[in-house]
């Protein structure tokens, strides 16, 4: 099982809308005999904007990804969703006191609980993907240790620009804990053509020390109304510029992981 944290510092960069179509996209790459891939969607953002899409928010209750945080342990975390080849541990706002629980932990390890976690199930997924917030709590720290790579979605302002280079500080610390933690590049979401960000968009491929995919994702209002569907963007619409986008991202994502593998 591969596991890809989708994470940038800023919020609304799109990191809940890359893992879910990611997730999507990803299932739907068969194997010999036309066997989808499977897929495991980690809601590690106290929000729960993933849960809600897939009707598995409750918010009255302590959320599956809580309980493993502060547990390590995955037992009955794993709720199945409408997609047969994708699953999902849900997440919600008792994830501040699992993470002050955490914290009062002293005895035990406290960074090592989701690779503990996704340990036990790593032989029936292909892949895990976890939708991160926009933050380095315990619970992202969790997240990292667990990973294999990193995508960074980034809206092409000086926010975001400048938030990059802190965020690749963390990973770069995350390291002396995770080794194979690498970063797969940064992702161009919510693409306007102005001069502005075409400006930002050389700068970052350019001159920046960042990996970034020659694939862009471009604005759609789809994408925003989608969610008022709960539903995906390749659901909502197929056809929109941003669900053709991401299919040509996850094509290339796939075809650069082949080449690292190598």
């Amino acid at each position: 099982m591969k596991t890809i944290s989708i994470i940038n510092l800023k919020g609304g960069a799109g990191k809940t809308t890359t893992a879910v179509t990611m997730a999507q996209l990803l299932a739907h790459q068969g194997k010999k005999g036309n066997i989808r891939k499977r897929v495991l969607l980690f809601d590690n953002d106290k929000q729960g904007n993933t849960s809600r899409l897939f009707n598995l928010y409750n918010g009255q209750t302590e959320a599956p990804a809580c309980q493993v945080l502060k547990t390590g342990d995955i037992t009955g975390a794993i709720k199945h969703t409408k997609f047969k080849c994708i699953d999902v541990i849900p997440c919600n706002y008792f994830m501040e006191l699992a993470e002050l629980q955490l914290k009062a932990d002293t005895e035990n390890p406290q960074h090592a609980r989701y690779r503990k976690a996704l340990e036990a199930v790593k032989d029936k997924y292909d892949y895990c993907i976890i939708d991160n917030p926009p933050d380095l709590g315990l619970n992202v720290i969790n997240a990292l240790v667990a990973t294999d790579e990193i995508i960074i979605p980034v809206n092409l302002d000086c926010y975001a620009l400048d938030g990059l280079e802190e965020l690749v500080d963390q990973v770069n610390k995350i390291k002396i804990l995770n080794q194979k933690a690498t970063i797969a590049g940064c992702l161009i979401t919510n693409f306007e053509k102005a001069d502005t960000s075409e400006a930002a968009e050389i700068w970052l491929r350019t001159k920046s020390d960042f990996p970034v995919y020659a694939q862009k994702i471009r604005h759609s209002k789809k994408v925003s109304d989608s969610t008022f569907y709960k539903q995906t963007p390749i659901d909502y619409s197929i056809r929109c510029g941003a669900s053709q986008d991401y299919k040509k991202f996850v094509n290339e994502y796939i075809a650069k992981a082949a080449e690292r593998e190598v």
